[in-house]
Order: C-alpha cells, then sequence, then structure tokens
C-alpha cells in the first residue's frame, strides 16, 4: 500500500490544504495592517516634532525679539549716562530699567534672564536675583552673538548653572570693546529639559536634543544606553538624513524623528519604539498563530485516532492476506483493537490455522515424496560410486598399496553402513562429521590433490539434524568444483554458533560460479522442482525447515578468493516442535 492509499496521509495533507491559505491570508493581511499603522505612526510622529520644533523655535525667537527691542528702547539707553547722574538718581534710573525687564520677562514662557550693560562706564543691570559689579573679563569669555550652552556662573553671580546665552550689541557692527551698550540674554537648559518632559507626557516616544557638537539635553525619563547608542549611529554630520529611519538595537527596532531647530541650529530627535505600538497586534498575531497550531495538533490526533482504530487495523489485515497469498501460514494477527475489528481478527486466525493444518498435511506428503524420489536417485547413483570404488581398489592393489587399499574398504564400509540405515531420518552432527569424513577420505585417495579440514565445536557435536544433509552438499562441491580445476583444491566444513544460529559452513576452492549461475541455484532452492532437477537442494532446505521452523536456511555465497561457501544455518531455540516424519510413517 502506497502512500497515496494511506488515508491517514490524506485526512493531513488535506488538513494542510486548508490551513496555509487561511494562514496565508491572514499573514497577507497581518502585514497590511502593519504597514498601515506604521505609517500612520510616522505621520503622527513626524507632526508631533515639527510642532515641538516649531515651539522651540518660536520662543527662541522671541526672547531675541525682546533683546533686539531693548537694545533700542531710549529708556535702555540711558544706561550708557548713569555715571553722570548723582547717587540716588543713578540708583534711581537702575530701578526703572530692571521694572522695564522683569515686566518683558514675565511676559514669556520660559524664566529668561536680561541684562543691560555699558562697557563704556561699567555700568549693569540684570534681572539676576544677584547683582554684581561689571566684570569686562566674564563678559569676553561668554560673549556669544547666537545661541550657544554654556556652562559656569550665571551672570555675574548665582549659583553654577548651564545656561543658554546670546548677546546683542549697540550699535550692531561695532566690537565689544567699543560698544556702547550689550544686551544679555540667557535661559536655564532646564528649561528644554521641562519642555522635552512635557512633548514626552502621554506618548510612547523618548526626545532628546542634539547639539552639532554632539552635548545632549535630555528629558528627566531618558534612558541613556539607548540615547548614546542613537547619537552614535547617526552621527554629527547632517543628523537629518536619518529622519524617518529605522533603527535596530538591542533587539527592539526604534522609529526615528529629526528636525532642526533654526534659532538653536541644534536637532530635536525623538525615537519610538515600534514593538511596544504594535505589540497589541503581534499579541494578536500570535494568538492566532497559536489557535491554528492547537488545531493542527488536535486535528491531527483526530485523524491518528482514526488512523490507530480504522486504517491501522485494516492495514494489518491487508497484509496478513498478502502473506498468505504468498505462502507464508503462519501469519498471526495478534494485535486486539477493541473494537469492531477484534471479530474479523479472530475469524481470520481461525481461517488461517485452518489452511495451515491442510497445508502443512499436503506439505509433507509432497516431502515424503521428495524423499522417496531423493533415496530412488541415491539408489541410482551409489552403485555407479561403488563401481568406482571398485576401480580405485584394483588400480591401487595392482600399485601394491594394501595400506590404501584397507584404508578404502574401511571407509566405504563406514559409508554404507550410515546411508542404508533408513529406520531413523535424523542424526547427530557429529554422525553426520564421522559419514563426511569417510567420504571425503575416499574421495582424498582417488583425487590425490585433495585436502579437507573438519572442524566443529564440541558443544554442537549432540545436536540432531536431518540424515544426510551435509553429504549432497560436499558431493557437489567436489563434482561441480574440485573436479573442474586443475590446482591443489581444498574443501572445508566449519561449524559454529552465534546469539540466534547453529550454522555449518562448507567451503571450496573450485571452479566457483558466476552471477547468472548463483541465480539459478538461489532460485531452484527457494522454488519446488517440477522434476528431479534441483530436488537434492530444495529437498534439503525443506527438511530443514520442517525440523527447525522457517527461520532455517539454505545459503550460497561467492567469496572474492574465489570457489563457493555454502551456509546451513537454524534457530538455537527452534520454534516448531513437529520433526521429520520416522521411516514407515504414513
Amino acid at each position: 500500500m502506497t502512500w497515496r492509499y494511506n488515508t491517514f496521509t490524506r485526512i493531513i495533507g488535506f488538513l494542510i490544504a486548508v490551513l496555509i491559505p487561511v494562514i496565508f491570508l491572514y499573514a497577507f493581511s497581518n502585514k497590511v495592517s502593519m504597514d498601515v499603522l506604521r505609517r500612520e505612526i510616522t505621520a503622527l510622529k513626524e507632526k508631533d516634532i515639527i510642532f515641538f520644533a516649531n515651539e522651540l523655535d518660536a520662543s527662541l525667537s522671541n526672547i531675541f525679539r525682546l533683546g533686539l527691542l531693548l537694545s533700542q528702547d531710549i529708556h535702555i539707553q540711558k544706561i550708557r549716562t548713569l555715571h553722570l547722574l548723582s547717587g540716588y538718581d543713578r540708583y534711581a534710573e537702575k530701578l526703572r530699567i530692571l521694572e522695564r525687564l522683569q515686566l518683558l520677562n514675565a511676559a514669556g514662557k520660559w524664566d529668561t534672564q536680561y541684562s543691560i550693560l555699558s562697557p563704556e562706564n561699567g555700568e549693569m543691570v540684570s534681572t539676576s536675583s544677584t547683582l554684581l559689579d561689571f566684570d569686562m573679563e566674564v563678559l569676553t569669555d561668554r560673549f556669544t552673538t547666537t545661541w550657544d550652552l554654556r556652562s559656569g556662573r550665571m551672570v555675574y553671580g548665582g549659583h553654577a548653572e548651564e545656561r543658554f546665552f546670546r548677546h546683542l550689541i549697540q550699535p550692531l557692527n561695532a566690537g565689544i570693546g567699543e560698544a556702547g551698550l550689550i544686551v544679555e540674554m540667557s535661559f536655564n537648559r532646564e528649561e528644554l529639559v521641562r519642555d522635552l518632559d512635557l512633548f514626552k507626557l502621554g506618548g510612547s516616544g523618548d526626545p532628546f536634543l542634539l547639539s552639532p557638537s554632539g552635548r545632549v539635553i535630555a528629558n528627566s525619563t531618558s534612558n541613556e544606553q539607548i540615547t548614546e547608542e542613537i547619537v552614535q549611529r547617526i552621527g554629527l554630520q547632517d543628523p537629518v538624513q536619518h529622519h524617518n529611519h529605522i533603527l535596530r538595537i538591542a533587539d527592539s527596532e526604534y522609529l526615528l524623528n529629526i528636525r532642526e531647530v533654526p534659532s538653536l541650529s541644534w536637532y530635536v530627535v525623538d525615537y519610538v519604539p515600534i514593538d511596544t505600538v504594535t505589540r497589541p497586534i503581534l499579541t494578536s498575531r500570535n494568538l492566532f498563530y497559536g489557535s491554528i497550531g492547537l488545531l493542527l495538533i488536535m486535528s491531527i490526533f483526530a485523524a491518528y485516532m482514526l488512523y490507530q482504530n480504522v486504517q491501522r487495523p485494516i492495514f494489518q489485515l491487508i497484509r496478513s492476506v498478502h502473506k498468505l497469498k504468498i505462502g507464508d501460514y503462519s501469519v498471526r494477527l495478534t494485535n486486539r483493537p477493541n473494537n469492531e475489528f477484534t471479530f474479523l481478527f479472530d475469524r481470520f486466525n481461525e481461517m488461517a490455522a485452518e489452511i495451515e493444518q491442510l497445508i502443512q498435511k499436503v506439505y509433507v506428503e509432497q516431502l515424503r515424496s521428495r524423499e522417496a524420489n531423493l533415496k530412488q536417485l541415491q539408489s541410482q547413483i551409489n552403485p555407479h560410486f561403488l563401481y568406482n570404488c571398485f576401480a580405485l581398489i584394483r588400480s591401487l592393489t595392482r600399485l601394491g598399496k594394501t595400506d590404501s587399499v584397507m584404508e578404502l574398504a574401511l571407509h566405504l564400509s563406514k559409508y554404507y553402513r550410515y546411508t542404508t540405515r533408513l529406520e531413523k531420518l535424523t542424526a547427530t552432527i557429529e554422525e553426520e562429521m564421522e559419514l563426511i569424513d569417510s567420504y571425503l577420505r575416499i574421495q582424498q585417495l582417488h583425487i590425490h590433490h585433495l585436502t579437507y579440514k573438519i572442524e566443529v565445536p564440541e558443544e554442537m557435536h549432540r545436536l540432531e539434524i536431518p540424515r544426510l544433509l551435509l553429504q549432497p552438499i560436499v558431493e557437489n562441491a567436489i563434482i561441480h568444483g574440485i573436479e573442474k580445476v586443475e590446482h591443489d583444491g581444498w574443501i572445508e566444513v566449519r561449524g559454529g554458533q552465534n546469539d540466534r544460529f547453529h550454522y555449518i559452513l562448507v567451503r571450496d576452492n573450485g571452479a566457483g560460479m558466476n552471477d547468472e549461475q548463483l541465480a539459478k541455484v538461489r532460485h531452484e532452492v527457494d522454488h519446488a522442482p517440477s522434476d528431479e532437477t534441483g530436488c537434492a537442494l530444495w529437498n534439503i532446505k525443506q527438511r530443514l525447515r520442517l525440523q527447525f521452523g522457517s527461520e532455517a536456511d539454505l545459503l550460497f555465497h561467492r567469496p572474492s578468493e574465489g570457489g563457493v561457501v555454502v551456509e546451513i544455518r537454524w534457530p538455537r531455540t527452534k520454534p516448531l516442535a513437529s520433526s521429520l516424519p520416522q521411516a514407515g510413517e504414513g
């Protein structure tokens, strides 16, 4: 039965054929959903970061505009002439300038510090809570016409902090040494941190600011390791080119959004973990695949139960019927499926037992007929063998070899005494080896270039085998092997045993057989002959199996060095209690 007719295989194939389109359709739908979600996330985050960057730019531009207004205000310009006023008037004018600065500062979103400095007279007014004297060296050190982050103390006093500074000079084209008026604007970097925290609030991103020199201002809850990794990945040369890129960091994917803040010349960088956003879809996908897997497992289990309870018993029944067809009448169904097939199995076993009994009776009768044919052939061959022996005796006597004549007569008498005992059709291996020894000694006197060796373990001597089982094999080795070669010939008869079998090997170095001859001999041994041709070898195998069961066998081998090896083997524990019929039975 091929796989095409296997019900279990067809059921599994049908299930797979149904599930594969469903899986492919769902996978396609899931991919479309993921693509749409990623596009929407990209568009939304891009919109958010543009809005945030514009807000920062607007705040910085507003601070600069206020500073520009201060530098052009005529009331602020009076700081240049403060040194001409008396002490009280000088102090009152400073307070009016400070009130004007504080009024502008209150209008802004950030806590911005404004300072008005006059290098000409060394006067200064600042919204800082601590007012110190003018220090030209400090001013020169932090002077910048663009927004720049500087570390150190606040404008002329206060606690240490990091602030962004920018300066305006009046006149505009004058240097710091020739300036009549300097407006210093500054704000704490924590203002940007708070804005980043507000931007992050409620979202899944993690924004930070990146300067062209590589300095980072991150929100208060940022992941420093990921931030450093992103800065290293995008580099400092045109980071905007990495806008809308996806970076993979530590087995996670992040959507990267970058926007420049023109007034600050820094970049707003925001990264969103895609896994976090897509987790619900991924969870749904995994649940679907898990359900499909569970459904497939349950379907396979159901198909397996069908296979075990229906398909397998049918297959066992078909296989057993096939064995009956090819002649194995000992087949029995031992499986008990505990269903309707139990009744069929019992009836099949009963039918097979009846067929085996009938075949056994016919088989024994055929074997007896073959035994009779073999004995008839043996009676025809023996006179010819005896005539050759008498001719050999006459030749040896003429040559005066009386010892050889006596030895030949002794072995000839042993040989005929053994072959003419027909009351028992079994013999011990020891008796068979004595017969082989006598036969080969007679042949050795006739064929001078023949040598032989018989070697059987002592523990096998008392084992019984069918009578005259080995002599036809040895005779074939001489007639078809040794007599056809001119070189020295030898025959080896060796017994042995392993875990399963007893065996006897008959080996010669004669003419051997080609592939066609070997195939023909094996065919004759396995198939009942229609006439006397091949009767002896077929009879040997059948007598073996009748006594020792179907595992007993007669095998032929062709060794690489030439000749033929004939192997007789039978199980160490015989499965059948039957024995060969004795002479006179039936």
